[in-house]
């Protein structure tokens, strides 16, 4: 038998083994759901900007207030956020929009780089700050499960400000940003969204989390596992609810995916489900475009060929635009119709 004190030492090695396994877990966990937020310093250090007007842009500051769903599921009804944005009208407005949606510990200061992209055709700009982002308010980054009631209040909120300019009204969104215009346009049954545009979308919350865990070298899988249970317990948040690839064959309205090939944040085997499951949308559903450019990183089309990524945005938009947008019965008839055969 083992002498009493070796088995009092073992449970002690064992107790202080598991609680730093969770402290760990815990600090992780905390890291997804508060990202550093790029403002200031940090921004003209990484994107050489502060505002639109670096960008030789007109804007305007706005702030809009939101009723926060994630307090409202605790019992809070009354409280609300302050959704931080800039509105970058076009030269001449024909009645379009476009709201640009960040990634993950962006802001709208890196937003604004599609926004020239956007102007020049024809677009009118609403560039936001994500909950918990940028000025706007907000603790938890949630991956698009409470930020999609965020983004599709303010789009009520914009289309009642800007009636004339948002007539027909686009979403584009970079990675953790495509993630939440998606699922925002998805819970919208995109009634009024004429178009979604998703630029370099993961698969789903938990694989992006961990593949960028892997390549910053943060511990193991069983951390990364435990710290993004641990996310969705703080937050409320149920990240599958929100992955791409479950919501893309259900968005009833034109869509385009691009992806970088050269992603180091995106493995190829999530890049091939996105694109699967773009590819599997029935054409009900709008037109519908997969675009995976050679020699290009996350979020990065733009800048390594802008002649080549406006061209094939002004492409899409044109096409999804032709047809006029059905009514909500056909919309929901759509949705419906999709949700058969994704259960098939």
């Amino acid at each position: 038998m083992f002498p009493a004190s070796l088995i009092v030492l073992a449970v002690i090695l064992l107790v202080v083994g598991a609680g730093l396994f969770f402290l760990v877990s815990f600090l992780m966990a905390r890291v997804l759901l508060m990202p550093e937020r790029m403002e200031g310093g940090r921004a003209m250090l990484a994107l050489q900007r502060l505002t639109p007007k670096d960008l030789d842009l007109p804007y305007e500051e706005t702030f809009f207030t939101v009723r926060d769903e994630w307090a409202a599921r605790r019992g809070r009804a009354g409280a609300t956020l302050a959704v931080a944005a800039w509105w970058i009208p076009a030269a001449h407005n024909a009645g379009k929009c476009a709201v640009i949606v960040h990634g993950y510990s962006d802001s709208k200061i890196g937003g604004i780089a599609w926004a020239p992209t956007f102007r020049a055709l024809g677009y009118n700009v609403l560039a936001i700050d994500l909950r918990a982002h940028g000025r706007s308010d907000g603790t938890y980054s949630t991956a698009g499960y409470w930020e999609r009631h965020d983004v599709s209040q303010v789009i009520d909120q914009l289309r009642q400000l800007q009636p004339a300019a948002t007539r027909q009204l686009v979403l584009f969104g970079v990675s953790l940003g495509a993630a939440t215009v998606c699922a925002t346009a998805e819970l919208r049954q995109c009634r009024d969204v004429a178009a979604v545009i998703m630029d370099c979308p993961y698969s789903d919350y938990p694989s992006a989390a961990m593949t960028h865990g892997d390549a910053l070298g943060m511990p193991g899988t069983y951390f990364q596992r435990l710290g993004i249970r641990i996310a969705e317990r703080l937050s409320g948040a149920r990240f599958l609810e929100v992955a791409p690839t479950a919501l893309i064959p259900r968005v009833a309205c034109p869509l385009m995916v691009i992806h970088g090939a050269d992603d180091l944040f995106i493995t190829a085997h999530d890049m091939d489900s996105v694109e699967a499951a773009t590819r599997s949308r029935p054409a009900e559903l709008g037109h519908t475009d997969y675009w995976r450019p050679d020699k290009t990183h996350h979020v990065l089309a733009l800048r390594t060929d802008p002649g080549e990524f406006r061209r094939r945005v002004g492409e899409f938009l044109e096409a999804a635009l032709r047809s006029p947008l059905p009514d909500a019965p056909e919309r929901a008839a759509r949705v419906e119709a999709s949700s058969r055969l994704g259960e098939g």
